[in-house]
């Protein structure tokens, strides 16, 4: 009974945080002035909290089970059976793997930067989401505070407390992470349908690396590893790190 009330209340989060996103990015997108997109940022910024860490952190103690954010709960365990599981001893390989990640993210960027000084364009992010791009290095700072707090507060919120939710009213942690993640990429629709199939994917892979591990904070990692990549190396690689808040780049 709990669960399933708590499961009501997430969604309702959930509503909140989308009602209007598109009109909203449309909105976003329009915007000239550096003080309004910072603005806008930091907006996104709380919203994320509120949405996400809020109801899963809450709902978790109510629930008593806060121990879940350290620890795999049970309710998984049929579906991490299913997988490798990465136990015991395997810290080499867990920060091998962010590294490697990291490295991955940096070797793109590097590439895309390379492109744009050969005259040939920087790619473009997957989707509609350009406009996301920081502009200039208050932009970058308001990138970087959101990518920490996106890969922070959804982590929690559809990598554990949603999965778990879902479990606990059907008793199907399968049913649970399918959810979380169909709405995981529901949350990006205003990046088009390019922008959804790729969240999408990027979500069934930070559940399985959330379910191999047991450790969500690899997934938390990885996450702001990803945004950082988008909406902050590639900007400063791509010189928006060299232009002021008012436009001006040194000389």
């Amino acid at each position: 009974m709990l669960a399933g009330a708590l499961l009501i209340v997430a969604l309702g989060a959930l509503g909140w945080f989308q009602r209007g996103d598109r009109r909203e990015f449309a909105f976003f997108k329009a915007l000239a002035a550096s003080d309004a997109r910072q603005q806008r940022f930091r907006l996104w910024i709380v919203k994320a909290a509120i949405a996400f860490a809020l109801p899963a952190l809450v709902g978790l103690a109510w629930l008593g089970r806060l121990d879940a954010i350290a620890l795999l709960p049970p309710e998984f365990d049929p579906l991490r059976a299913a997988l490798p599981y990465l136990h015991h001893g395997t810290g080499s390989f867990l920060w091998g793997m962010v590294g490697g990640a990291a490295v991955g993210g940096v070797g793109v960027a590097v590439w895309a930067a390379v492109r744009r000084r050969q005259g040939r364009g920087m790619p473009g992010p997957i989707g509609d989401a350009a406009a996301l791009m920081p502009r200039n290095r208050a932009e970058i700072g308001h990138a970087a505070l959101l990518s920490i707090t996106a890969g922070i507060a959804e982590e929690l919120g559809f990598r554990l407390y949603l999965p778990l939710l879902v479990a606990l009213v059907t008793g199907s942690a399968g049913l649970g992470f399918g959810v979380a993640t169909v709405l995981f990429a529901a949350m990006h629709r205003y990046q088009g349908w390019a922008g959804i199939l790729a969240t999408g994917a990027i979500g069934v892979l930070l559940a399985a690396v959330y379910l191999m591990t047991g450790k969500l904070w690899v997934a938390m990692l990885l996450h702001i590893l990803i945004d950082l990549n988008g909406l902050v190396l590639r900007p400063l690689l791509g010189g928006a790190g060299r232009v002021s808040a008012s436009g001006a780049s040194p000389s």
